[in-house]
């Protein structure tokens, strides 16, 4: 395929915008498929009580979340979609549920493929197969949306006071994700970055060896691996989400997701934004960034 010659900004513009226009496509499914809830209640503490839920996703994929609501009595409450790092688990969201649901937010978090009750022998979300990764990062998107889709029909939620919060890999699906999905109103991304070539080639992650080795094999550079990774890089999306507020907290030493990556992303995110940059590496110290995370949605999620 012979690319056209761009004459000028505006054709760089137009291209840019059509490119993305068919990368929203990706990304569009069949709202009206059922979800096939099964629920049933997973433990109680004295704030709130969790539900283990199952649903169904694109491609017939069952996802299991957990799903927390607050006992405050209220006839609705706010909720917090929530995507754990690399290796973890939907059970991650339950210390967040102990402190928010004295606040009155109910949560949903889910496990990623090949995570939590996901997790298959040899088979990894950041696989070295770079079709395999992107495939496995667009289903990770699909399982979100039909988890606020679940939300919707629930009766005791806020469905217009729906938020995000994730780190790590939450933070940087996440960053997608609330790109993609206007039910979301208010997000907290966590150490998450864009430039997903650069990620990779600097990221000292379990994870980027495999991948840079796979590259090498396939004598793929990283200019060539920015064109195939563009329909799920945040870095192409995440200006979508405005005027939407966004908060981000960064670690100022982080190489597992390269602070400069971090960087590129916040810069990249329109206005209403926070930015928090820590004396830290990938573990934000939590007290300080807590504190901002629920002032943020108390602001932004309007709990009473």
């Amino acid at each position: 395929m012979v690319k056209p010659k761009l004459k000028n900004v505006r054709d760089i513009l137009k291209v840019i915008l059509m490119s993305l226009g068919e990368y929203l496509k990706i990304y569009e499914y069949d709202k009206s498929r059922p979800l096939n809830v099964e629920l049933s209640k997973f433990s109680e503490k004295a704030n709130y009580i969790a539900y283990k839920v199952y649903y169904s996703s694109v491609e017939d994929v069952r996802v299991p979340a957990l799903f927390t609501v607050p006992k405050m009595n209220r006839q609705k409450y706010p909720c917090i979609v929530f995507l754990h790092g690399y290796g973890g688990r939907k059970e991650d969201v339950l210390p967040l549920a102990d402190l928010f649901s004295t606040e009155g937010y109910a949560f949903l978090s889910i496990d990623a493929p090949f995570h939590g009750e996901r997790v298959e022998p040899g088979r990894v979300l950041y696989s070295p197969n770079i079709e395999e990764l992107k495939s496995n990062v667009i289903q990770t998107i699909f399982d979100l949306r039909r988890g606020v889709d679940f939300l919707e029909q629930r009766g005791e939620i806020h469905a217009d006071r729906i938020g995000y919060a994730g780190g790590s890999m939450g933070g940087i699906i996440g960053a997608l994700f609330i790109s993609v999905e206007p039910r979301i109103k208010a997000a907290v991304i966590v150490v998450g970055g864009g430039n997903l070539p650069l990620m990779i080639r600097e990221s000292r992650h379990y994870s980027a060896p495999p991948i840079r080795e796979e590259l090498r094999r396939r004598r793929l550079s990283y200019d060539e691996l920015s064109e195939v990774l563009a329909p799920i890089d945040p870095m192409n999306f995440i200006h979508l989400f405005a005027p939407k507020p966004i908060q981000f907290h960064c670690g100022k030493y982080d190489d597992i997701v390269p602070a400069e990556t971090q960087r590129l992303l916040a810069e990249k995110a329109g206005e209403p934004k926070e930015v928090y940059w820590y004396e830290s590496g990938h573990g934000i110290p939590l007290e300080p960034m807590l504190k901002r995370v629920l002032k943020f949605f108390r602001d932004n999620l309007k709990t009473s």
